[in-house]
């Protein structure tokens, strides 16, 4: 499958928009959920069945999760013949990351802030530790390819910090009291939503060189 490099270069700045989208929903989320600790409470209460700013955060987190998924696709049928076959396998499972996310948490979002323990909330757990997997696995993916070219090092070494950033809020999540549950929650997503935009603006500017 083959795109014209105008679209792909379009597309590759996708991950930037949906990050934008990202942050979007974050802030008028929390204007419209009056008494939300972002300290102790996940993101995933902003987008709560029952949470009062639901309508408006998940318009937000549904344009995020399209354009993250455009531009993923975009990334892999871009570098698939490229760079390193390490760099594809990377792709691929980011990819598949990103249509997990977008999919699963579509369909089961929490069904109150917390966890209530019904299938739905089940759902949601499990679709969250496929993404946590599937995006460590492609990070530990991108730092072996990024790493083993001459040229983009330092992308590997964003993958490496990002990785480290992710485990660091997976360690706290477990070690810090369950107030500050929503800080250490943060660590995790924001450090993966940052690197989508940053390997975005690099797709962008690699498509313009070439």
């Amino acid at each position: 499958m083959k795109l014209n490099k105008n679209i792909l270069k379009i597309i590759s700045l996708f991950g930037i928009i949906g990050g934008v989208f990202y942050f979007l929903h974050i802030i008028f989320g929390r204007i419209y959920y009056e008494n939300y600790n972002p300290l102790a409470q996940a993101v995933s209460d902003l987008t709560a069945d029952d949470s009062p700013s639901k309508n408006i955060a998940a318009i937000f987190t549904r344009f995020y999760g399209i354009f993250t998924v455009i531009f993923s696709i975009g990334f892999f049928i871009y570098f698939k013949d490229k760079i390193n076959k390490i760099i594809k396998y990377a792709s691929c499972v980011f990819c598949t990351m990103t249509i997990i996310s977008f999919l699963g948490y579509s369909f089961f979002p929490l069904s109150g802030a917390g966890y209530a323990g019904n299938f739905q909330d089940k759902m949601h757990i499990l679709v969250t530790a496929l993404v946590v997997v599937s995006t460590i696995f492609s990070l530990t993916l991108f730092i072996i390819g990024f790493l083993k070219t001459n040229l983009y090092k330092y992308m590997g070494i964003i993958s490496l910090c990002t990785l480290i950033l992710l485990l660091t809020g997976a360690m706290l999540i477990n070690i810090l009291p369950k107030e500050y549950f929503g800080l250490a929650e943060r660590i995790n997503i924001y450090s993966i939503i940052i690197y989508t935009g940053i390997l975005s603006f690099w797709n962008y500017n690699y498509i313009k060189r070439s």
